[in-house]
């Protein structure tokens, strides 16, 4: 879930690199004429059950274990940099090819790709700052325990929206993360909470609307993942809350934009934002 401890993770970023390398004897002259050519950066494993992209969670183990698509045409001989241990072999890498809804069959393979900037902190705190700055009201409640405490405080509150953190300066690291503003939304009138708020945090804070309480959100979120995707027609792959944007995100293997009036029938309009792991391939105008 993107909410409080989100804050204090720190993103995982692949590298760019050097051109793409085809592979020729994967694909070939047995390439589907006229199919949507997919791409995507993402982990491709190979242990006793295959080889498949890894499209929904990895677990960050040695060797790491996912679910995922399985792969036709993949040969480690014609890239690099693959692991190995105990049977299992793996490595980021951006590929392209169709998927049939059940195999991803490839085209080619190469470096990972850094992932888009989506520009701006989606943490930054959406008030404005106020005129004698961010500062502590009561320096005295701004340690661990009372943020701890105002996120209870705020969960307790029945339009609660989400809660999250945005710091002021670049972290250290956890020990020293640093100046931040804590954020809480809600559905109702955010100001009519700053009594209850400020019982329990002293630091810098910001209130503000939102159109859906996370209650909502999170029934969303088990809906889907309780068989509300597959009635759908979508083949989910994860789901989240993101509490900044006020929306569940929803991994798919592929999107069809059209279901989009479906999702919103379902759960309400903008409610569910969907994220596909393979995206039709970006081809340059001439």
């Amino acid at each position: 879930m993107r909410s409080l401890v989100s804050a204090f993770s720190i993103a995982l970023l692949l590298a760019a690199c050097a051109e793409r390398t085809s592979d020729p004897g994967a694909a070939g002259s047995d390439e589907p004429v006229g199919e949507t050519r997919y791409e995507t950066t993402t982990t491709v494993l190979d242990d006793a059950d295959g080889v498949r992209l890894c499209l929904g969670v990895v677990l960050q183990s040695l060797p790491p274990h996912c679910d995922g698509v399985p792969v036709h045409g993949w040969s480690w001989r014609d890239v690099d940099g693959g692991e190995s241990a105990s049977g299992v072999t793996w490595g980021d890498f951006h590929v392209v090819g169709t998927y049939d809804g059940t195999t991803f069959t490839l085209i080619e393979a190469g470096p990972p790709e850094p992932y888009p900037d989506e520009g701006g902190d989606q943490f930054a705190p959406p008030c404005p700052e106020p005129g004698g700055g961010w500062v502590d009201v009561d320096p005295s409640m701004t340690g661990d325990d009372d943020r701890i405490a105002a996120m209870r405080a705020a969960e307790g509150i029945g339009d609660y929206a989400g809660i999250w953190i945005g710091y002021l300066e670049e972290p250290v690291d956890e020990q020293a993360p640093g100046a931040y503003v804590l954020t809480v939304a809600f559905t109702g009138d955010p100001s009519a909470h700053e009594p209850a708020m400020r019982a329990v945090w002293g630091g810098p804070l910001c209130l503000k609307s939102a159109e859906h309480t996370f209650a909502e959100l999170r029934r969303a979120q088990r809906d889907l993942g309780d068989g509300g995707a597959e009635r759908l027609g979508l083949e989910a792959t994860w789901s989240d809350v993101d509490v900044t944007d006020n929306q569940v995100e929803l991994g798919v293997v592929v999107w069809d934009p059209s279901l989009q009036a479906a999702l919103d029938e379902e759960y309400g309009a903008g409610v569910v934002r969907v994220e596909p792991a393979l995206r039709p391939l970006s081809v340059p105008e001439a």
